[in-house]
Parts: C-alpha cells; structure tokens; sequence
C-alpha cells in the first residue's frame, strides 16, 4: 500500500491509518479488510505497555480512537468441551 499525505504509518506495528476531510479515519492491517482506529487499539495498541513504546505509538489519543464498537475486539474462543474425569 502506498501512503499519501494524509496518512501516517505506525513506527511501532507498521500499520497505515489514512485520514481523509469529513470522514472517520480508516486502518489498513497488515492482513485484511481495512478497518478503524477503535478496532486498531482493541486488538494491538492497548497491549503497548512500555512508555517508550507508547510515545510512538499514533494510535494512543482517545479521542482520536473514540469508543470500542462492536466486533472491534476478537471474538472470545467457543467453550472446548474436555471430558471431565
């Protein structure tokens, strides 16, 4: 993917989050559809726990993020059934 002027690529998980006037800024991961900055934190950004890691990161400002919307996060694994004994 090419960057433009209105893009930023993350120092940290080389994501591209393209910014475009009047509309939500939209995430292209490595593998996948493109998606928002909510679904970035919810499944990377939130496990940068370093402080040296977390300057670099573009994708810490809440604001910026906004709320966690529905299928941001994985989907919790289905129950695993081991035979109790």
């Amino acid at each position: 993917m090419s960057e433009s002027a209105d893009s930023q690529r993350c120092q940290i998980c080389q994501v591209v989050i393209e910014s475009s006037p009047g509309l939500p800024d939209t995430v292209q991961f490595s593998n996948g559809p493109k998606g928002s900055r909510s679904k970035l934190w919810s499944r990377v950004c939130q496990y940068v726990t370093d402080p040296d890691r977390q300057r670099i990161c573009i994708n810490q400002d809440s604001e910026g993020r906004g709320t966690e919307q529905a299928g941001d996060a994985f989907p919790d694994a289905p129950p695993i059934d081991l035979g109790k004994t």
